[in-house]
């Protein structure tokens, strides 16, 4: 073989990883499980309200740690092995996680009640989605604007007000994917 060979099908790989990596920047398998997760969990607000803390209590360490897998496994299939940029997504979400748990004691001291708990606990999120739409992942912007004229939603309009967020973050989640990847499976092999 020759060097002209060889660097043809080193720039070869090179222009596969990176065609790739421009794809599947965002792994939509974590789009579709947070629509989901929020779609059930939104709703129980509307339907069946006395199970909502259980709901999250479950759902949202869960929904994080495969998150965290199928990130790790969409980058590891997109070439993009960076443990800085996996560390910076941990970093936010789980900072998300943890200033959720903190709101507890607000709740036990009785400083923050009943619906207004789960407002608040929105405003996090969206608040999370926007900056994770600036620093990380830009298409996670529509994303945090689905959620943020859902809570606007939560606070103006009587009956299934939560179920049209859980609406709206699905789709705001799922078009989050479209952009991110054009549309295609982002899902790692």
């Amino acid at each position: 073989m020759s060097a002209t060979t060889n660097v043809r099908d080193d720039l070869g790989y090179v222009r596969a990883v990176v065609s790739r990596s421009e794809r599947s920047a965002f792994p939509s398998g974590i789009a579709y499980l947070w629509a989901a997760i929020g779609l059930v969990g939104f709703a129980l607000v509307d339907f069946a309200p006395e199970r909502v803390g259980m709901f999250w209590s479950i759902a949202a360490p869960v929904g994080f740690f495969l998150s965290a897998w199928l990130g790790s496994r969409q980058a590891h299939t997109a070439g993009q092995l960076s443990a800085r940029d996996g560390r910076r997504q941990v970093w936010h979400w789980g900072g998300l996680m943890i200033a959720i748990f903190l709101l507890y004691p607000l709740m036990a001291q009785g400083a923050l009640e009943g619906e207004a708990i789960a407002q608040v606990i929105l405003l996090f999120v969206a608040l999370g989605y926007f900056l994770a739409g600036i620093h990380l992942i830009p298409a996670l912007k529509w994303a945090a604007l689905a959620m943020t004229i859902g809570y606007v939603i939560t606070i103006t309009v009587d009956g299934f007000a939560w179920t049209t967020l859980g609406v709206l973050y699905a789709a705001g989640l799922v078009i989050s994917a479209r952009v991110a990847g054009g549309g295609r499976g982002q899902e790692p092999g």
